[in-house]
C-alpha cells in the first residue's frame, strides 16, 4: 500500500523538486486534496456509484452526516423513498436546516461519502486508477504554478478527467464501478 509520502516522493521526482525547495509538502498535499474533490465530483457528475455508506435512523429526523455528499437511496419497509417536491405533497424525504426529515422512523439511508482526507504520514486506501488520477492532477497543477499558463492546465484536467471516467466505468478496468442505470454514457 502506498502512503502520501511516498506519492509526494513520486510527484517531486516528475517535476523535478526532489529537494523541496520549490513546493512544500503542505502546498502538494493541497494539491491532492483538491484532486480528491475534483474526483468526487467527476465521479457524482456522471452518476457512479461509489463510497456508498449505510446510516440507520431510529427516529423520523436524522442529522446530515459530515461527510455527505449525495444521498444515493432512502430505504423504509422494504420501499424507497422519492425526495419529497416541495411543490408536491407527496411522501418524501426531505432536508431542512442540516437535518435529513423522513417520512417515518426505522429509515436506512445510503449516501455517498466523500473520500478521507489524508495526512503526509497516512496510507492511501483507494483504487490504483484513482491514485494515477492524484498524481496526474497534482503533477498538471504543480506544473502550471511553475509555468503560469491556465489555458494548457484547464485542457490537461479535462483530458485527465476524461481518462478516469473511462477507466472507472470500463468494465475491463482494473477498478470497474458500476454506473446509476438510469444514466447511459
Amino acid at each position: 500500500m502506498k502512503t502520501i509520502n511516498n506519492l509526494i516522493e513520486k510527484i517531486r521526482i516528475k517535476i523535478n523538486d526532489t529537494s523541496a525547495l520549490e513546493f512544500s509538502d503542505d502546498e502538494l498535499l493541497s494539491y491532492i486534496h483538491n484532486g480528491l474533490s475534483s474526483l468526487e465530483m467527476i465521479l457524482l457528475s456522471n452518476r457512479v456509484k461509489f463510497n456508498i455508506t449505510l446510516l440507520h435512523s431510529p427516529l423520523n429526523t436524522c442529522p446530515v452526516p459530515d461527510d455527505l455528499l449525495e444521498i444515493h437511496k432512502i430505504i423504509i419497509d422494504n420501499m424507497i423513498i422519492p425526495l419529497k417536491n416541495e411543490y408536491d405533497n407527496n411522501f418524501g424525504y426531505f432536508i431542512l436546516n442540516n437535518s435529513i426529515v423522513l417520512p417515518n422512523h426505522n429509515a436506512d439511508i445510503y449516501y455517498i461519502k466523500e473520500f478521507d482526507r489524508y495526512g503526509v504520514d497516512d496510507e492511501i486506501n483507494l483504487p490504483s486508477s484513482y491514485i494515477d488520477y492524484l498524481y496526474l492532477y497534482t503533477v498538471i497543477k504543480a506544473l502550471s504554478r511553475l509555468e503560469f499558463n491556465m489555458d494548457k492546465e484547464e485542457k490537461e484536467l479535462l483530458q485527465l478527467s476524461n481518462m478516469i471516467i473511462k477507466t472507472t466505468l470500463s468494465k475491463y478496468g482494473s477498478y470497474p464501478l458500476q454506473r446509476d442505470n438510469r444514466f447511459a454514457l
